[in-house]
């Protein structure tokens, strides 16, 4: 899931097309993101897991697919904000839920390396929904929504 997301964010923090805010938050978070799948694959390691090339391979290819479709409709930033505002709610979802895996199995160090990584995504969450105002004004070119209408 975090390798995955690697494209979006750092294709999000290298376009003109997002306001400075969303560029900014996605390079910080793209090394966030790194982080996380390091720390995803320690703690599959101490466990005796190993994370799945092919689920990785697979993650990064459908996000490299979803930006190459998104790419060809004219309100492609606004579809990835909002992607991207789900994808970390989803993250948000995953995580919560290992932290309550890992406190029922009785392992506090993957609960709480878990809980900090919610904490990075819920404040990704919060830069995306506090940008999409202007990512929306951005794409109708300031008009109002009666003017777009």
């Amino acid at each position: 899931m975090e390798r995955g997301l690697e494209v979006t964010l750092k294709k999000q923090a290298e376009s003109e097309k997002y306001p400075l805010e969303v560029r900014r938050a996605a390079r910080i978070h793209l090394e966030e993101t790194r982080e996380h799948a390091h720390i995803v694959e320690l703690l599959l390691k101490s466990l005796g897991s190993d994370t799945s090339t092919i689920k990785t391979g697979l993650g990064m290819m459908t996000e490299t697919m979803k930006g190459l479709a998104t790419s060809l409709s004219h309100d492609e930033p606004v579809k990835n904000v909002l992607a991207s505002y789900a994808m970390e709610h989803f993250e948000i979802a995953c995580y919560r839920s290992l932290v309550m895996a890992a406190d029922l199995a009785g392992l506090p160090e993957v609960a709480d390396a878990c809980d900090q990584i919610v904490t990075d995504e819920e404040r990704m969450a919060e830069t995306i929904s506090d940008a999409l105002p202007q990512v929306i004004q951005d794409h109708l070119g300031g008009k109002s929504f009666a003017q777009a209408a």
